[in-house]
């Protein structure tokens, strides 16, 4: 009879064991189905985030895309205008460059002067010129030159150029005569008289014409 019962216990220890297993058998897999949807719950929520990130980031480029276009469709008008102010320049025509004119010689018109009286010829001798002159015989440079318009005052040669002079008489030299004489005829100084005659020393010879030279300035 123990020994029956100990049997009897034997088995019921031994069916006890396997009882014990298939006890705990639903918690670990209750475990594992829970594990199991926290992962699914994890990884769909970075599937939403990164869903979201894509839809931000096409946005993005939508918006840099529109921009772009944007831009070139304002950029086209203003290469058309570049263009038409390049055209505009290429068709304005070349500026006309005149010749320079030539200078035409100045017309010189004869002075003309208001002497009237006696005039005589005045042979130039050494070391005179037009404008001394002019002094010699008591008048201005201009009425000179209008009494000779065919003579250039830079052009005259001793002993042979022949200049046309204002004078009050032409004196012939008589029996008697000296300068001083002939001077206070016509009421000049002798050193105006042999000046005006290219006189060196006081004397004169008969027969001598003397250009006698106005008082005043004529």
């Amino acid at each position: 009879m123990e020994f029956e019962e100990r049997n009897e216990e034997r088995n019921e220890e031994r069916n006890r064991k396997p009882r014990s297993a298939a006890n705990n058998t639903p918690a670990v897999v209750l475990a594992i189905l829970f594990g199991i949807v926290i992962l699914l719950l994890y990884a769909g929520w970075n599937l939403m985030s990164d869903d979201a990130t894509n839809i931000t980031d096409m946005k993005s480029v939508e918006k840099v895309d529109s921009t772009d276009s944007d831009v070139v469709v304002t950029s086209t008008p203003i290469a058309d205008e570049r263009e038409e102010i390049v055209e505009e320049v290429k068709t304005e025509p070349a500026p006309v460059v005149k010749a320079p004119e030539e200078k035409k010689p100045a017309e010189t018109t004869p002075a003309k002067t208001a002497y009237k009286g006696e005039t005589a010829v005045h042979v130039v001798k050494d070391g005179e010129t037009f404008f001394g002159i002019a002094n010699k015989f008591n008048t201005s440079s201009d009425n000179l030159k209008a009494l000779n318009p065919d003579i250039a005052p830079d052009g005259i040669k001793v002993g042979v150029t022949k200049i046309k002079v204002p004078v009050q008489a032409v004196h012939t030299v008589g029996p008697g005569d000296i300068l001083r004489v002939v001077a206070n005829k016509y009421g000049i100084s002798v050193d105006a008289l042999m000046a005006a005659n290219g006189k060196k020393k006081n004397n004169a010879q008969r027969g001598e014409k003397l250009l006698i030279p106005h008082k005043k300035k004529v």
